[in-house]
């Protein structure tokens, strides 16, 4: 016996949505047809996607999940004589809500996506300050927050869900970050350093990752926070003369690089570093791109320590 993907889907809760993404994206998908063009799924089709799900759960990356699932031997599937008292039997909830996948993480890395997949905010701020302490900004960001983040990104794409994990982790990354960065003894006689997102992008992750780092070397910066209008960023420069400014957009094509030509000129002029994956059009003379966030605060440092 086989079944639609809307009896799969509800068989083993999971969205009918993902389980066509799993078919199209990694061949994990229905092997019968109805006669027509509509394609089923067989009870070893429902045995194999109950096996790459638990796998996803457990915390391995759909990529793998899906070669497990594809490349295992299946002697203990249903057969067609019980399928429907199956079929229709209650649901219950599988596994311990959206796992956030770890392949290849070290400890601390498992530790944080456990209390991620968990809503233990308290317990992700502390893995991060944890880190922050030990290896400092930058490795962090790399080595520990990346790779959850990328996760979390990746369960939205296959899955639409994950919404309330990633704002658990973000809350703990900013309020961390922060914490680190105002308690770092900073230089008074230092230059400043300006730090904002673009217009329409609410992403402030990576300008609390830089400017902890900057911290971390003893440099005073200000923090803009999300979506600031090119003119109020200039009227901040203007006051406050800033030895370097650094822009983030996230969003891709959300910022053009043309626009900041509209930015005052001043005695000295700051440097403009920006980053991200939203800016558009090449960048004007003098205006520096970091690929990563380690470059960004190293191009910052140099000027202001010269």
């Amino acid at each position: 016996m086989s079944v639609s993907v809307a009896v799969a889907a509800r068989r083993l809760g999971i969205a009918p949505a993902t389980l066509r993404t799993w078919d199209r994206r990694y061949g994990v998908g229905p092997s019968q047809r109805d006669g027509g063009t509509h394609r089923r799924y067989s009870p070893m089709d429902l045995a194999r996607l109950d096996y790459m799900s638990a796998l996803i759960r457990s915390g391995n990356s759909p990529a793998a999940s899906a070669a497990a699932s594809l490349g295992r031997e299946y002697s203990d599937f249903p057969d067609a004589r019980n399928m429907d008292e199956q079929i229709n039997a209650p649901v219950g909830r599988s596994g311990g809500g959206n796992v956030v996948a770890t392949p290849g993480c070290d400890r601390r890395a498992r530790g944080l996506a456990k209390s991620t997949s968990a809503l233990d905010q308290v317990a992700c701020a502390a893995i991060i300050s944890e880190s922050l302490n030990e290896i400092g900004v930058i490795p962090t960001w790399n080595e520990l927050l990346l790779p959850i983040l990328k996760s979390i990104g990746e369960m939205w794409e296959l899955r639409q869900c994950g919404i309330e994990v990633e704002h658990i982790l973000s809350t703990a990354i900013q309020t961390e970050f922060s914490r680190f960065a105002h308690e770092a003894t900073v230089e008074t006689s230092r230059a400043m350093v300006v730090l904002g997102s673009v217009s329409g992008d609410a992403h402030q992750l990576p300008l609390w990752a830089v400017g902890a780092g900057l911290a971390e070397q003893g440099i005073r910066f200000v923090h803009l926070g999300a979506g600031m209008p090119l003119e109020s960023l200039g009227d901040v420069m203007t006051r406050t003369g800033p030895r370097a400014v650094f822009l983030w957009s996230q969003i891709r094509d959300s910022a053009d690089c043309a626009h900041l030509t509209r930015l005052p000129s001043l005695r000295p002029n700051p440097r403009m570093v920006i980053g991200g994956p939203g800016w558009m059009n090449e960048p004007p003379r003098g205006v520096h791109v970091a690929g990563d966030l380690e470059t960004a605060v190293a191009l910052i440092s140099e000027v202001v320590s010269d």
